[in-house]
């Protein structure tokens, strides 16, 4: 590629940068903003002639100032961007341009998230390369394949609840990278809007069922309810992954954004703290003087590892590495006989993540118990649209 060649590659790339820094506080992501010669095309196209094109090269230099400003406009009139904010970025990508400062706009690049600026030409390809049971997400597979996967371990089942926690989850995960999702029912057959939602999330994912054998689901008194969720997703796992981390996230916690990049450092077996947990509001790792000292949970019960479910993440390969390793049919113990199936694994040998167990990254935010819902009276309502709305609800 000639130099003069780069430079104008490089020009344009800083144009996306600036689009990219103006509209991070709108919630516009750079995916979202329409190519940019569309854009020119739509206002400003009788000055397409003077654009220079060779092998899909446009000089930046002389991209003509009322295509630019066209393009700003139609990105401003498509996003209900103020003419202020329009007149903005119309200068300062005039200025830019006319500068042909390469080396601010390589700064520019590296300051900003460059993985931004490389998905923005990919996004709307890779998300629509989705396979019939699972999505493909909205990233690039350069992205994706220079980091380990993570499996999310979901189970879940049907209640009124279900969809609306789901989708919350749903719109976690897809922020994201190289994630894929087990969600698995305890049911007899796939419930079809748990389907159609995993669909339309363009996640990679599998939705498979478990259903809690009968003999536990007779027993009085509490019950090991998702053991059996989440041994099918183990099982799923020992047949389909090599590397990577899996985690066990219920469908009625929040995560922060931030506890995906922590458990991807997981070794082993890594541990973090979770809020709104039990009577003392929190159960973590006790860290003193930057070492692991023991356990703070509500509930010991003579436990070797007194944690929350959503307090630990295991690396597949470790996990592989131990055939046997089950959760058991106990109700209250099953993290422990999980973790103590892990062996040799030791309290001693856990990997403290989120700033030593500083940050609180998962929350126990169970939601509202609802009844379900009333029967439609189809003679009043039976051609209205009340009749898909009531199939989505429980």
């Amino acid at each position: 590629m000639r130099p003069s060649m780069k430079m104008g590659l490089i020009a344009l790339l800083g144009v996306c940068v600036i689009f990219y820094q103006y509209h991070l506080s709108t919630g516009i992501r750079l995916d979202q903003i329409p190519n940019f010669n569309e854009a020119v095309a739509v206002e400003g196209a009788e000055n397409l002639s003077v654009v220079n094109e060779v092998d899909g090269y446009i000089d930046p230099s002389k991209i003509p100032e009322d295509a630019i400003r066209g393009a700003v406009h139609a990105v401003q009139q498509g996003y209900g961007l103020s003419p202020d904010l329009g007149n903005v970025l119309s200068q300062e990508i005039l200025a830019r341009l006319k500068r042909n400062d390469v080396n601010l706009v390589q700064e520019e690049i590296l300051i900003n998230d460059p993985r931004g600026v490389r998905s923005a030409s990919t996004a709307s390809s890779s998300a629509n390369s989705n396979a019939a049971i699972c999505g493909t997400g909205g990233k690039t597979e350069s992205d994706n394949e220079k980091l380990n996967p993570l499996f999310i371990i979901t189970p879940t089942y049907r209640r009124p609840e279900q969809i609306p926690e789901l989708t919350r989850m749903s719109h976690t995960l897809m922020l994201v990278r190289n994630v894929h999702w087990l969600v698995i029912e305890d049911a007899l057959v796939p419930t079809k809007q748990v389907t159609e939602l995993l669909k339309r999330t363009k996640l990679k994912f599998e939705h498979l069922i478990a259903p809690m054998p009968d003999k536990y689901k007779l027993k009085t008194g509490a019950k090991p309810r998702g053991v059996s969720n989440r041994n099918r997703g183990l099982q799923w796992l020992r047949s389909n992954a090599t590397n990577g981390v899996f985690y066990f996230a219920d469908d009625d916690n929040t995560y922060d954004i931030a506890l995906f990049d922590e458990i991807r450092k997981t070794k082993k077996v890594s541990m973090f703290p979770v809020g709104l947990c039990t009577k003392y509001g929190l159960s973590s790792p006790i860290v003193k003087n930057g070492k692991f000292t023991g356990f703070y949970d509500g509930w010991i019960a003579g436990r070797k590892f007194p944690v929350d479910m959503a307090g630990f993440a295991v690396n597949v390969k470790f996990l592989l590495e131990r055939p046997s390793a089950t959760m058991p049919f106990r109700a209250g113990f099953e993290e422990d006989g999980f973790l103590r199936s892990l062996a040799p694994f030791e309290p001693r040998d856990i990997e403290l993540l989120a700033d030593n167990c500083t940050r609180i990254l998962a929350w126990h935010t169970q939601t509202k118990k609802n009844e379900p819902s009333a029967p439609l009276d189809m003679k009043l309502y039976g051609l209205t649209n009340l009749v898909l709305l009531k199939k989505q609800i429980v």
